[in-house]
């Protein structure tokens, strides 16, 4: 079984992350048995190692300089693009906002607010125009199922290999 990191909190659910150093981490309720927490983790033990195994690269840090101009185009293009994929799905977001998320690049509230991370910028154009899109289609449908993504197809039948853009190393 791998070695692990075990933060136990008032959550619900176990969790499982690999941190940009290869540190894993397990989250757990307060009160699940420490055997319940290790049977999860072996049971996962493939998922670990595949991850383990990859190459890791820091994220490069950000300069104010460049994080204020990232942000600046954040704001010039993300609405623009969100109004596109908006009017396709025939949908209108209560806001787009710009945030300084490190973990995901969008992402969509039930009250119909759209963000997205700065840091989304340093991606090519082809991945910037699907997270607007995919935030757009949660606007019609709040989760991953097959519906969404057939959504997201009659809006952008590439999705796929725009998403695979973000897999990659940013500029």
């Amino acid at each position: 079984m791998p070695a692990y990191r075990l933060i136990r909190s008032k959550r619900r659910t176990l969790s499982l992350e690999i941190t940009p150093e290869g540190e894993v981490i397990v989250r757990a309720p307060n009160r699940l048995p420490q055997a319940e927490i290790q049977r999860f983790v072996k049971d996962k033990a493939g998922w670990i190692a595949k991850h383990l195994a990859r190459p890791r690269t820091k994220p490069r840090d950000t300069g104010p300089f460049e994080e204020a101009a990232l942000k600046a185009a954040a704001r010039a293009l993300l609405p623009t693009l969100v109004a596109r994929y908006a009017r396709l799905l025939q949908v209108t977001p209560r806001y787009v906002k710009i945030t300084s998320a490190q973990k995901r690049f969008g992402s969509c509230n039930a009250k119909g607010g759209l963000c997205f991370s700065w840091r989304l910028m340093r991606y090519p154009l082809g991945a910037i125009e699907y997270v607007a899109a995919h935030e757009a289609a949660h606007l019609r449908q709040m989760n991953h199922g097959p519906g969404f993504y057939h959504l997201l197809e009659g809006i952008m039948p590439d999705y796929r290999a725009r998403a695979a853009l973000l897999k990659q190393t940013p500029k």
